[in-house]
């Protein structure tokens, strides 16, 4: 029987109403595309800067829970973030650790230091101090909004963190996303639309059966009465000479890096200041070439490779005067010093 024009009416209309439905659920599942801000280095304008791990690193399996076994070298970025919508807020900048919620391996964590302090991989987001300003009132063009640029310095580590892997292998991944650059609002979805920091080959991550002992000769340097004479500043005092000697109980092999960390005093340039005393600074020059050596910075110390079970290294203390008009009395100040695997 043919179907009357009022049941056909109605099969149009329901179908109608499917197609605005679908319509509907297509618009919700289309990602947005309009941020907050867009970060870039400077210049280049690039979205993903990467860094390879230098060499293998070796991590001693009896190291502690929350031991730091590698860290690079200071990184700077120059940053230029700029408008991506939002325009008539002010936005904070933010780093993201991890953004794409990786398990770096076993048996360790990844970090990062900003501004001398260390996060762990699972910090979720650091404030970098940073602000990118709201466009000018009635600012109708975004090309035009004020943009913010700065140095983001930095430095990743790799933490000892969890039950060691019986095969030895810490990682397999071949790429890392360490961080990413974004607003308050959240990530932008989209992976390397913002500066991204990505590590690649962690491969190189492997357990070691025996850690490293580390001896200072003498441990305590004492530079004696110092007469106030020949005051100016740059000049040396006193040299004091010291060795760091570093062995192997195994025969794993692997390189040691080194870190001069200071625990009291303060920092100015390359000297460490005394506390009780700002008339004279101390720095540290390794004896082979008078290079100077920065503070808080790693270096490269020994090679304990096939039959080298044990190795020294000499450097010098340099007390400088920092002032014309110096002070009397009594100073010392204290350094740590941190021990690198590779």
């Amino acid at each position: 029987m043919k179907p009357s024009s009022r049941s056909d009416s109605g099969a149009l209309w329901r179908l109608g109403s499917s197609c605005r439905v679908l319509l509907l659920l297509a618009l919700l599942l289309t990602p947005a595309t309009g941020f907050a801000m867009i970060c870039k280095t400077q210049g280049a304008g690039e979205t993903v800067v990467r860094a390879d791990l230098d060499s293998s690193v070796a991590i001693p399996a009896s190291a502690p829970d929350g031991d730091i076994v590698w860290r690079s070298e200071r990184m700077d970025l120059q940053v230029e973030c700029i408008k991506d919508g939002e325009l008539s807020v002010q936005e904070e900048i933010f780093l993201y650790l991890n953004p794409d919620n990786l398990k770096i391996g076993q048996g360790i964590r990844a970090g990062l230091t900003l501004t001398g302090v260390d996060h762990s991989q699972n910090s979720g987001r650091i404030s970098t101090g940073q602000y990118l300003p709201a466009c000018p009132q009635g600012a109708g063009d975004i090309v035009a909004c004020p943009d913010a640029r700065f140095n983001l310095a930095f430095s990743v580590f790799i933490q000892k963190f969890g039950p060691t892997p019986h095969s030895g292998i810490a990682s397999d991944l071949l790429d890392y996303r360490v961080f990413q650059l974004d607003s308050g609002k959240g990530l932008d979805p989209l992976p390397d639309h913002s500066l991204s920091y990505r590590i690649n080959n962690l491969s190189g991550l492997r357990f070691v059966a025996c850690d490293a002992q580390l001896q200072v000769v003498p441990e305590a340097m004492d530079f004696g009465n110092i007469g106030i004479q020949q005051v100016a500043v740059g000049n040396v005092i006193e040299r004091r000479a010291f060795s760091l000697v570093a062995r192997r109980t195994c025969d794993s092999p692997f390189s040691l890096g080194a870190r001069f960390k200071p625990v009291s005093g303060s920092l100015s340039g390359s000297y460490l200041i005394p506390a009780a005393n700002d008339s004279v600074g101390i720095r540290i020059l390794n004896a082979r070439d008078d290079s100077v050596l920065s503070y808080n910075e790693p270096f490269h110390l020994v090679d304990l490779l096939n039959d080298t079970q044990a190795a020294s290294v000499d450097f010098n203390a340099e007390l400088v005067w920092q002032t014309n008009t110096p002070k009397t009395g009594p100073f010392e100040a204290e350094v740590m010093i941190d021990l690198f695997y590779k």
